[in-house]
């Protein structure tokens, strides 16, 4: 039996202890290094959390010493829009605040006649004069998307806005924009919190019903833990999910009903199955409540295959109101901008005028450079 050289044995051994020493040294590093990322990230969140509890206390601050607002939200209101600024006028009723809820739309959809304070909401017109001290601006990131409320607007200063869209336009000084939240209800809701004000059966349904609206029943990519944990706590103090989604989603009228067949079966499918289209004309439009048809939307990728969905309605002659919806990757929000219009990775919306010949090619055309 051969002998190995003690020095032979001793190399290997060095070896041995010097490759080990690189190993530990370097899960040593890596460890540090991932406990400051965790530590770094965790700071940021904090900080972020507290950034935002700082601007919600600054907006309550700033309701609490002024009076006399102006309450407002976009043009064709929907679901999260009427919810979150009766909310706000439901604080501003406890806080014994004068305001008014002035509006683009001329005419607010009956299916949201089960919300408190829904009666008190007014249309613009040209009478109205600007003698508001402040005004809340509430699902919005632009002026252009109020209409003609805009024009009743207090100094920049004593504006907020509260929003989960991309901001597209600084006109507030003060801003509470989460683009993580599901609605803006969600963030109502916050500032109801640290406002104090006690949830009560109808400010419950308010909150819900706008969390549900934009949600989708909690069913769409936005919906996240925060929305079950602040509805769980609705529930408690008396919101009914049936009655609410009942009154949303499924109160429609027999005529609106055979649109939808309609429109179902004149959709087309482009692009290989990827691209849905849903067009209605302006005879069918004109006879039609246009808030009734909205979920034509939500059906336009509701296909096997499919991953964006265009709705398209022609509110006048050659003017176009645009849905764009995504249940992929596809950000429809860049593809509205196209457009001139904006919203969410997979909701968006936008407006166009000229032939609708003209409008679907340029769609083809966008949507095929993201597919």
């Amino acid at each position: 039996m051969n002998n190995i050289p003690a020095s032979s044995t001793w190399s290997f051994l060095t070896s041995v202890k010097i490759t080990l020493i690189f190993i530990v040294g370097g899960i040593i590093i890596l460890t540090i290094f991932f406990s400051i990322l965790v530590s770094s990230f965790l700071q940021f969140q904090i900080s972020m959390g507290y950034q935002m509890k700082q601007t919600v206390s600054q907006i309550i601050n700033l309701i609490q010493n002024q009076d006399n607002f102006l309450l407002t939200t976009h043009m064709n209101a929907d679901g999260d829009a009427f919810a979150s600024v009766l909310a706000i006028a439901y604080l501003m009723e406890n806080l014994k605040k004068k305001y008014q809820i002035i509006i683009h739309d001329q005419q607010v959809d009956g299916k949201y006649d089960f919300l408190w304070g829904i009666k008190t909401i007014r249309s613009y017109a040209s009478e109205l004069k600007s003698t508001f001290r402040a005004a809340i601006v509430l699902d919005v990131p632009s002026l252009k998307r109020v209409g003609d409320p805009a024009i009743l607007m207090p100094a920049r200063e004593n504006c907020v806005k509260i929003d989960h869209h991309p901001i597209e336009e600084d006109f507030a000084a003060y801003n509470y924009v989460d683009t993580e939240a599901s609605s803006t209800s969600q963030l109502i809701y916050d500032i109801i919190d640290l406002a104090g004000i006690p949830l009560t059966k109808p400010l419950s349904e308010l909150i819900f019903a706008g969390i549900m609206y934009d949600t989708g029943r909690f069913s769409f990519s936005n919906t996240h833990q925060r929305d079950f944990e602040i509805a769980a706590k609705l529930l408690a103090h008396g919101a009914e999910p049936h009655k609410i989604s009942g009154a949303l989603f499924f109160n429609n009228s027999f005529h609106s009903m055979k649109t939808l067949g309609y429109a179902l079966a004149n959709m087309k499918v482009l692009l290989d199955g990827k691209l849905s289209v849903i067009f209605i004309p302006l005879e069918i439009m004109e006879t039609n409540n246009h808030a009734e048809i909205e979920e034509l939307a939500n059906y336009s990728v509701a296909i096997q295959g499919v991953e964006v969905g265009i709705f398209v309605r022609e509110v006048q002659s050659h003017y176009y109101k645009i849905s764009f919806r995504s249940k992929g990757n596809v950000n429809v929000n860049s593809i509205a901008k196209v457009f001139g219009g904006g919203g969410h990775m997979h909701a968006a919306g936008a407006r166009y005028a000229g032939r609708y010949t003209d409008l679907e090619e340029k769609i083809v055309s966008e949507v095929q450079k993201f597919i």
